[in-house]
């Protein structure tokens, strides 16, 4: 039995040693960028969107290989250290590739052919290269793995076939990182050039459709039938239980379209089911007013001001589709889920609560992101009673904490100058007791700065510790 050791500690958090077992938000997006054209308003447009999304981890599409040495350009203008870019292994890329960047080190890349994932050198079935990248993020103690792939375009059958053929490539090459990973934290994000409303799907192919590209290959390992039913294949894929985030434009319910030219939804990205989502939204700059107003979308945290309305226009024909989860926690401990705050109370930007667990105690972090001087009040809770998520106050909305259940908590006030996390650790001495124990926080950050001059309310979190 292992149980987190006594200690109390106030600072921040780049001036002590990680934590054995912990988690924190990730924010990852899918970006289809149609092309980088350094020194154009297009590629300021690309850097101030980047920028305000603020997400940890972006996914691209449709870099073309003259523009690959602009991918250090980019990653360095939005303020990413590390990026990688596919290959261009066939003659049915069209100059496009995929790539990715990140705020976190690159653990490994690998850039999957057609003849790489199916083991006949032959094989020439996909468009563009499918890019695997591992993530070295800190705070996970199970791998982080993020896949980008831009599938075939086009509505004809040959192009439902080519699309089918692709996504049996990228499920191959998901189900083999899986088999040696098999606790990692999965994201797979990009163009699939096709939109969930257009279904159902399900046309079943018994052989080779006519109008296929002469130098196109289909490999030995590939078998008839071929069914063309996107969404189910992907949601399959190694018994992960992928599920696409749910994203809408802010003060949108219904608005899916990450294509604006079209109004069709072609970009998205998926997560392993047993990861927490904290909230999920398409960026789109012609709604971007920095609060979520009525009638009510998607919205997440965005860092800076919101930019003008033609920005999305300038950088690219696709809107970008980003996401918050909690990573996935070991150590014995188990995360739950997230309950929102009120959203509407947001300030600045760069707000999302969190918790983690070492040796230390548990700690109650708030990843500040970039707002300067901001006062925080930290409620913290720890019980036996079952997962809460009731209302502290009627009349503070969005408050989840019920102070009548607390066993015990407590009160703090933190500063912080914007430029680290702060973290806040409090004892919880070893006690078989204590198996089972429900850690609650949520964080209230006073902003007079703000849109509404008084501040916000994180999420709240949970964290039940285990033997």
């Amino acid at each position: 039995m292992r149980l987190p050791r006594a200690a109390l500690v106030i600072a921040a958090l780049f001036a002590v040693a990680p934590p054995l077992a912990a988690t924190g938000a990730l924010r990852v997006a899918t970006y289809n960028v149609e092309e980088l054209n350094y020194g154009t308003s297009g590629f300021t447009a690309l850097v101030s969107i980047l920028k305000r999304v603020d997400a940890d981890v972006v996914l691209l599409q449709e870099v073309k290989t003259s523009e690959v040495a602009l991918a250090a350009t980019l990653a360095n203008a939005a303020g990413y250290a590390h990026y990688q870019v596919a290959s261009v292994s066939g003659t049915l890329s069209g100059d496009l590739r995929c790539a990715v960047l990140s705020r976190h080190p690159i653990a490994q890349a690998v850039s999957w052919s057609a003849a790489a994932i199916s083991g006949d050198p032959q094989a020439n079935d996909i468009c563009r290269d499918i890019l695997q990248v591992e993530i070295d993020a800190a705070e996970a103690c199970a791998p982080v793995a993020v896949f980008t792939f831009h599938l075939k375009s086009g509505s004809t059958t040959t192009d439902d076939f080519r699309r089918a053929v692709e996504i049996l490539r990228l499920k191959e090459v998901v189900e083999s990182y899986a088999a040696s990973h098999p606790s990692a934290t999965f994201f797979l994000g990009g163009d699939a050039n096709e939109d969930l409303a257009d279904g159902p799907f399900g046309q079943t192919f018994t052989s080779l459709p006519g109008g296929l590209p002469p130098t196109y290959d289909l490999g030995n390992d590939v078998s008839f039938p071929v069914v063309y039913d996107p969404f189910t294949t992907i949601s399959s894929i190694g018994g992960l239980g992928l599920l696409a985030v749910d994203a809408t434009q802010e003060d949108c319910a219904t608005c899916y379209a990450t294509r604006p030219s079209s109004g069709r939804r072609l970009d998205y990205v998926w997560k392993r089911f047993s990861t927490t989502l904290l909230g999920d939204e398409v960026y789109a700059s012609p709604v971007d007013n920095g609060a979520d107003e009525a009638p009510l979308g998607n919205y997440l945290y965005k860092w800076g001001s919101p930019l003008a309305s033609n920005t999305c226009s300038l950088a690219s024909d696709h809107y970008p589709v980003f996401t918050d989860c909690l990573l996935e926690s070991c150590g014995g401990t188990r995360y739950g889920a997230g309950y929102p705050g009120d959203h509407n109370l947001t300030p600045r930007a760069g707000i999302t609560g969190g918790i983690s667990i070492g040796d230390g105690g548990f700690g109650l972090r708030e990843l500040y992101g970039k707002p300067n001087s901001l006062t925080v009040l930290v409620l913290g809770q720890a019980r036996l009673s079952p997962p809460y998520g009731y209302p502290l106050d009627p009349y503070v909305p969005g408050a989840c904490l019920h102070v009548s259940l607390a066993s015990m908590y407590g009160l703090f006030t933190l500063y912080t100058d914007g430029q680290g996390d702060a973290l806040l650790s409090l004892p919880l001495p070893p006690n078989p007791a204590y198996i089972g124990l429900h850690l609650n926080s949520q964080w209230f950050v006073s902003d007079t700065a703000g849109p509404n001059g008084v501040g916000a309310m994180t999420d709240a979190y949970e964290v039940v510790l285990q033997a």
